[in-house]
């Protein structure tokens, strides 16, 4: 017979449920910094009060969460390898399915896992959750792969290395999960770990799909297959398989995006002596700062010591000295070494060769530019094309007008500027901005890989609120020659610093790559100081205009970037519209030639076929 307490057990456990489902759900959404009890008890339709009913703190529903996620995870691992018997090809294979299965990788339960590890004050907490199990999880990996290479008696082989590699595969895959959501392709990524698993023991795991279960010999004819590129009088695109390659995109980082300027701030972000601001990508970190004589420089964001950052946050201000929180080693605003604490409890040393690191630095019109190598021409020079008509805007009289925004998109970085350098999908694509502006646009691309595109306002804009008050209300802006006053023009300086130029303020626009198929968009708007009303009610209108065209490119984006994923598509044709896409996939094939193979090559040889091609 059923009780009343045992129901009343039912009901609790069955609302504890529903809370845990519930947090699952928040922190997907609102991430740990800005997740309540409220927004929790939203969700479920209870009040935040009533939750301490069923647990004792915020906290504590929090740590329910991320143990019932564990212990889910681990339960489903344990039972599909035990179910997959002695065979450890087998069992690995049972592995990867239950790594990937979607009731244990729902974006938002892996949401869970990546909060508690990306807070410092929770990480504990994670440690003595989930430490126990993440250890059993990579013994297990590696004990299965030691069987295999001990059966095949493949000396060459380090089973350790081939393990975590498998795992690696699969973290990197759960991070994908995380930014594409529960649409995300399993299917495709299982594939992917079993093609790992096939290229170590092809004896034992068969490559998935026709194209991989080729012999060495076909498929390193298939990949000297070339792309076309002009053929018939027709443009070619660069092939699909650029845009989500792990190898390729190994490649962009050396050959692309390390040397290339990157545009950190604006001077007036860095009023006085002391003054910092902060900028990480691909793993590198780096600061610019101004120093006592004014003269901005700027460094490597790593401590001589023992690399921890020296500067933290986005931006700052340091009184005298820079000082690593770390140690207390201490730096002067030249990047020389000011002081070791305690130096005495090291032998005697030299602390002229422990100081900061530098790196190449430049100004263009008030903006900061830095670059993590040493390669190539300088901003001024790249821009010189177009650095007369730049300098009108009068740039380095401008300060920030609104905060600096960063933003994660599932897109590669060649698909989002190719978006921003055509006009093709204009009209279609960006119906309100096409209100605003005249049909005709200026498109020009130099060598240097940099590019201008410019369109001229409507005199009287279409069917559009914003577009036709922003055209009422524009001021007419003396410091600008008669034909600026009325243009809106996109200057870039490739791969990723794009300015958007308007007669009243000014918009940087950052790509910033962080894998092969994702990318970050960052961005400010920048303006002279003008207080007409006129003046604030045609920056509010641009940005309400922007918004729409940023949401509608980020929409065109990332339907592409399936698309380029497909197998349905390898090569696309170009328009004459599209001459400054047709400019900058050129510059993307000079500097990696291997983009003129139609297919990625055989696992392992992008690179090297990269260098074949480039010493041809």
């Amino acid at each position: 017979m059923v009780t009343v307490a045992t129901e009343t057990r039912a009901a609790s456990t069955g609302r504890k449920h529903q809370l845990i489902e519930a947090t699952m759900t928040a922190i997907a959404q609102h991430g740990m910094s800005g997740l309540t009890l409220a927004k929790i008890a939203d969700i479920v339709g209870m009040t935040a009060g009533s939750l301490n009913f069923h647990f004792s703190s915020k906290e504590a529903l929090l740590l329910e969460t991320l143990r019932h996620v564990s212990e889910e995870f681990a339960e489903v691992v344990h039972s599909r390898v035990a179910q997959a018997g002695e065979d450890p090809a087998e069992a690995l294979n049972a592995l990867v399915d239950a790594s990937l299965d979607k009731s244990v990788t729902e974006a938002r339960k892996v949401a869970v896992w990546y909060a508690f590890l990306a807070e410092a004050n929770t990480r504990k907490d994670y440690l003595e959750l989930c430490g126990d199990r993440d250890a059993t999880y990579v013994r297990t990996v590696k004990a299965l792969v030691k069987k295999l290479v001990d059966e095949e008696a493949a000396d060459n082989l380090n089973g350790d290395a081939i393990a975590y590699g498998l795992i690696g595969s699969i973290d990197q895959i759960w991070q994908e999960i995380l930014f594409d959501g529960d649409d995300y392709d399993r299917k495709a990524a299982r594939k992917k770990c079993r093609a790992y698993l096939a290229s170590v023991f092809p004896e034992r795991f068969k490559m998935p799909g026709k194209s991989l279960a080729k012999t060495a010999s076909s498929a390193a004819k298939e990949s000297r297959v070339l792309a076309p590129v002009v053929d018939g009088g027709l443009t070619y695109t660069l092939p699909s398989w650029v845009y989500h390659s792990d190898e390729f995109f190994e490649l962009e980082k050396e050959h692309i995006h390390l040397p290339a300027w990157q545009t950190v701030c604006h001077v007036s972000e860095l009023p006085d002596p002391g003054s910092y601001v902060t900028f990480e990508m691909l793993d590198e970190r780096a600061f610019v700062i101004r120093d006592e004589d004014g003269q901005i420089r700027a460094f490597h964001n790593v401590c001589a010591h023992r690399a921890h950052s020296v500067v933290r946050g986005p931006n700052g201000s340091c009184k005298g000295v820079l000082m690593c929180p770390y140690h207390g080693w201490t730096y002067n605003f030249d990047g020389s070494n000011h002081g070791v604490a305690n130096e005495k409890l090291f032998p005697p040393f030299d602390r002229a060769r422990f100081g900061l690191k530098p790196l190449d630095v430049e100004v263009f019109h008030g903006f900061v530019f830095i670059r993590f190598r040493s390669q190539g021409s300088s901003v001024a020079e790249r821009m010189a094309p177009f650095g007369d008509e730049f300098a009108k805007y009068q740039s380095e009289n401008m300060a920030p007008l609104e905060d600096v925004w960063w933003k994660d998109y599932s897109v590669d970085w060649k698909n989002a500027v190719e978006n921003y350098v055509e006009d093709y999908h204009f009209a279609i694509g960006h119906p309100g901005l096409s209100a605003l502006m005249e049909p005709d646009y200026d498109r020009e691309i130099e060598p240097g890989g940099v590019f201008r595109l410019s369109h001229r306002m409507r005199a009287q804009p279409r069917r559009n609120l914003s577009a036709r008050l922003y055209r009422k209300y524009l001021p007419d802006y003396s410091h600008l020659p008669a034909g600026m006053r009325d243009r809106w023009t996109y200057f870039g300086l490739l791969p990723g610093a794009f300015f958007d130029v308007y007669p009243d303020s000014m918009n940087i626009f950052h790509v910033v790559p962080t894998g092969p198929g994702r990318m970050q968009l960052r961005g400010r708007v920048y303006g002279r100081p003008d207080n007409r009303r006129e003046t604030q009610a045609v920056r509010y209108l641009g940005r309400r205009i922007n918004r729409d065209v940023q949401h509608q490119d980020d929409a065109l984006t990332f339907a592409v970037q399936g698309g380029l994923r497909s197998s349905g598509y390898e090569v696309g044709i170009l328009s004459d519209k599209e001459n400054v896409v047709k400019g900058f996939q050129a510059w993307v094939r000079e500097k990696l030639p291997v983009t003129r193979l139609l297919k990625e090559p055989p696992v392992g040889t992008v690179a090297a076929h990269n260098r074949e091609m480039v010493n041809k």
